[in-house]
């Protein structure tokens, strides 16, 4: 994106795949004894149904476990609660995103977080990067509803009383961002690099 695209902004708006790196296989890796067992259990635990519809608040951690469970060998059901209920544990972040909020902070700019993510987030929420200048946070379980439905934005913009035409909403996954330009907000597609948005806004 041209930094010369974004006009006005007061607000910066982060998903959460821009602050921890998603790597599902990578996570699986970490928990399972060899590759093998890897792909099978990201594909089956991370791949599901389940996992979608938890991070719409509409099944719970336990569940997804337990569909998981249900189509893999009882050797593996102890690593499928590890990576239900503790994968953030072995995810990494993105270098140089603390600073860039920290930095956008002191320039003034409110800090807002709105992802897809399940119920686990309340455990891990305080190890992002830059999580002590979040001035608000809306996650799509407790919302019941994910992006890239517009809903979910118009309620970041409705409860922290923001002009969304002031909001610039940063995701790595281009269908979210658009769902944030149709409620009004501008958009970054982020790429990994950290230098450019840092550009843009500061």
């Amino acid at each position: 994106m041209d930094v010369r695209a974004l006009k006005k902004i007061e607000n910066v708006v982060f998903d959460m795949g821009v602050l921890l790196k998603w790597e599902p296989l990578l996570y699986a890796r970490r928990f399972a004894e060899n590759d093998e067992d890897a792909e099978l259990l990201s594909r089956v635990v991370f791949g599901s149904q389940e996992w979608a519809w938890a991070d719409a608040g509409a099944v719970s951690g336990e569940t997804v476990a337990w569909t998981a469970k249900a189509q893999l060998p009882k050797r593996l059901h102890a690593t499928v609660d590890d990576l239900v209920f503790r994968w953030f544990e072995k995810r990494d972040v993105i270098e140089g995103m603390d600073e860039l909020i920290h930095d956008l902070k002191a320039a003034g700019y409110g800090i807002y977080v709105l992802s897809n993510a399940a119920d686990s987030f309340e455990q891990y929420k305080h190890t992002l990067p830059g999580y002590e200048c979040f001035d608000g946070i809306v996650v799509s379980w407790a919302e019941h509803v994910v992006k890239p439905d517009a809903a979910i934005y118009q309620r970041l913009i409705d409860r922290y009383q923001l002009d969304a035409a002031t909001c610039v909403f940063v995701d790595d996954v281009e269908k979210n961002v658009e769902g944030a330009r149709r409620v009004g907000m501008q958009g970054w597609h982020f790429d990994g690099n950290v230098s450019a948005l840092r550009a843009a806004l500061l």
